[in-house]
Parts: C-alpha cells; sequence; structure tokens
C-alpha cells in the first residue's frame, strides 16, 4: 500500500456533512459549550485569561478541520493571520489554520466586523487590549447553490486559483510535479464534498478512478470521491471527452505519460 505524505494526512477532512458559516458556530472565553466540538485559542505569552478560549462548532458535525498555532502558519493548510496590534503579548504570529479543500476561506478583522462577511467576533473581557473589536469572518454559507459541472468547477495544475476552494490531486510516486494539482470549485457555491485518494477507493463514498493506463507511475489505483448524497456522477476518461456527457479536462503539460486527452465528464 502506498503511504501518502503527512502532510496530506493532516489536511484531509472528512466532507459530508461540515457545519454551516456561521450559524453552526460559536466563540467562548470561558471553557467549552455542551453541546459543540471545540479548539483551543491560546497564546501562552498573554496572561489575561486566554487558557479558556474555544472556537466551537455544533456537535455532530463532521470535524472542519481546524488547527491553532500561537507561532506561525502551519505548513500545508489555509491560514489565516489572528492578529491585535495593540496587544503586547506576541499577538503578531498566531494562525488559524484550514485544509486547502475547506469552504470557509477566513478573513480577520481587528477593527470591526467586515463589510458583505458573516462574521463572530472574538471577545476575552478580561483582556485590556483592544479586544472588543476583533471578528472572524467568512462569506455566508446559507444561501449557497448547489455547484454546477463543468460551469463551477476548475481543473488546474499549477496552484490553488483565486476564488476557488480545492482538493489537491497527488499521485506521489509520479515525478511529473503531480505535487501542485488541483480540483477547484467556486466559493460561492456549496461544498460538493470531493475527497481525493490514491491508493483505492474511500469506504463510504461513490468513487471514480482515475486511471490513465499509459502512465507507468501507478495510476490505476486512484479515486475521485463524492458523498452517496451527491448529485455529481462522474464519469472518466483517459481518451477524449465523453459524447453527450459534459467534461472538464485534467491536463498536467509536465507529464509526457499521454495527460492530454483525460477527461472528467457527468
Amino acid at each position: 500500500m502506498k503511504l501518502l505524505p503527512l502532510l496530506l494526512l493532516l489536511t484531509t477532512v472528512s466532507a459530508g456533512n461540515k457545519p454551516i458559516w456561521p450559524t453552526d458556530f460559536r466563540w467562548s472565553s470561558a471553557g467549552g459549550l455542551v453541546g459543540y466540538e471545540c479548539i483551543i485559542i491560546l497564546e501562552t505569552a498573554d496572561p489575561h485569561t486566554w487558557n479558556d478560549n474555544y472556537l466551537c462548532w455544533k456537535s455532530g458535525k463532521d470535524s472542519p478541520g481546524l488547527r491553532w498555532r500561537s507561532w506561525g502558519p502551519i505548513s500545508g493548510m489555509r491560514c489565516t493571520h489572528i492578529h491585535e496590534a495593540a496587544d503586547p503579548h506576541t499577538w503578531m504570529d498566531n494562525y488559524l489554520c484550514e485544509p486547502y479543500n475547506s469552504p470557509y476561506k477566513f478573513t480577520w478583522s481587528s477593527a470591526g466586523a467586515l463589510p458583505g462577511k458573516s462574521c463572530i467576533q472574538w471577545l476575552e473581557t478580561a483582556d485590556p487590549h483592544t479586544w472588543a473589536d476583533n471578528f472572524l469572518c467568512a462569506d455566508s454559507q446559507i444561501s449557497q447553490s448547489e455547484a454546477r459541472f463543468p460551469e463551477d468547477f476548475w481543473f488546474n495544475s499549477a496552484r490553488v486559483p483565486n476564488g476557488y476552494n480545492c482538493i489537491q490531486i497527488h499521485e506521489s510516486a509520479d515525478p511529473h510535479t503531480w505535487n501542485d494539482n488541483f480540483f477547484c470549485w467556486r466559493q460561492t457555491v456549496k461544498d460538493p464534498g470531493l475527497r481525493w485518494r490514491s491508493w483505492g477507493p474511500i469506504p463510504g463514498m461513490r468513487c471514480t478512478q482515475i486511471h490513465e493506463s499509459a502512465d507507468p507511475h501507478t495510476w490505476m489505483d486512484n479515486y475521485l470521491c463524492v458523498p452517496h448524497s451527491s448529485k455529481l456522477r462522474f464519469h472518466w476518461s483517459s481518451a477524449g471527452g465523453i459524447r453527450g456527457r459534459r467534461c472538464l479536462q485534467w491536463l498536467e503539460t509536465a507529464d509526457p505519460h499521454t495527460w492530454s486527452d483525460n477527461f472528467l465528464c457527468v
């Protein structure tokens, strides 16, 4: 069995039932909350009771994969700088991080809620250093529409494009720059719940084999998966688009093994 790099294991999130922003999230400055799962928001250099501050989401939802670090961003994750310039207790290197395939894409404000965003206040009343106007913000997910294929999707072989959320399409055995390939959907639509695995289908999900028989680098056991409830029913072709279906090309120009005619279709 092939082993994914630790980086990918850390950033994989179950996609079927993520908490909705902002209704399923809460901030607490006095310990964890009943009926919620939480991560601690801790700055050990700050003496103003930051040992009991938590960002929480409703129990029964899939973990959003959030992580906190008070000494710089976490490699392999999309991180939001949580800073308060008026606080002298090292609030210049704190980060809230989420997987690249996370639907939230947070934004931080230390000077009030951001117009056009849905925000949750981070209030620590015991801290005198202007923590009354700090907000974590993101686009509201309540009214988002279902993603349309292929209009709302993009395969990018070089980066995570602006305005999109993505999952990484990675085959660690392939040396032809597959570490920077992403399958993406617009941030303005609902998270379609996509997951990728390069060593077989994911139990409990509906999976489509992504194969290229002309490529010798183990492209026979890679799968793109969606929840069983998904309306997306993918079909794969390694020999051009499928007649009568809507298709999106997956092109890695750096790979010489006939990746110019590979298409994902519905």
